[in-house]
């Protein structure tokens, strides 16, 4: 038990925080930019409400 806490969950956390970075910074790479506002589209079919 003492070599999972000292040997695999420090391992463990290390990798998921590199794959939480590699998310984040592939994001710069992307052509279209993610931090644009979601599209908004008219939910209505009635035209008389705007």
């Amino acid at each position: 038990m003492q070599f999972i806490r000292q040997q695999i969950v420090p391992f463990v956390t290390i990798l998921i925080a590199l794959f939480a970075l590699v998310a984040v910074s592939a994001r710069s790479f992307i052509k279209t930019d993610l931090a644009e506002p979601a599209p908004i589209e008219n939910i209505y079919t009635d035209s008389t409400i705007n």
